[in-house]
């Protein structure tokens, strides 16, 4: 598993899809095609908002608290048919549980958590891009 921190969030202009960029340690980026409201989800926590009325992973994270559970982690486990797999790793009475979730679910409530995001490497080996093949042709470097 390699560290990853949210790059940034945006449009794919061929189809209109929200894009979430994970960079990983290695510097490999990892697009993940999401919808809209994960996509709110992710920017309310990253922006640091804090809405009026708690949102879902707002909601998750209280009965967690609640339960006395504690997000240890996020990893993005596999790749099948073109969806992407998540767990989360929740500490519950010194033991590690593992909980099935998507990727946009499982960042929103890591970046509200400040849990790390890990990304299995053949994830990355299958999916990452380097970041030279995400510039429009005859852009220059900065």
């Amino acid at each position: 598993m390699l560290s990853a921190k949210i790059e940034t969030l945006g449009v794919d202009p061929q189809n209109g899809s929200v894009v979430v960029l994970l960079r990983a340690e290695n510097d490999k980026l990892l697009p993940i095609v999401i919808g809209p409201l994960e996509a709110h989800h992710i920017v309310v926590a990253l922006q640091g908002e804090k809405p009026p009325r708690p949102l879902t992973p707002d909601l998750l994270l209280s009965v967690m608290d609640m339960l006395h559970g504690k997000l240890q982690r996020v990893e993005i486990t596999d790749l099948k048919d073109g969806t992407f797999y998540a767990r989360l790793i929740v500490e519950h009475r010194g033991i590690d549980l593992e909980v099935d979730a998507r990727p946009s679910d499982a960042m929103a409530l890591a970046l509200r958590v400040g849990a790390p995001i890990l990304v299995a490497e053949e994830v990355l080996e299958r999916a990452g891009v380097e970041e030279a093949s995400l510039r429009p042709h005859g852009a220059a470097e900065a």
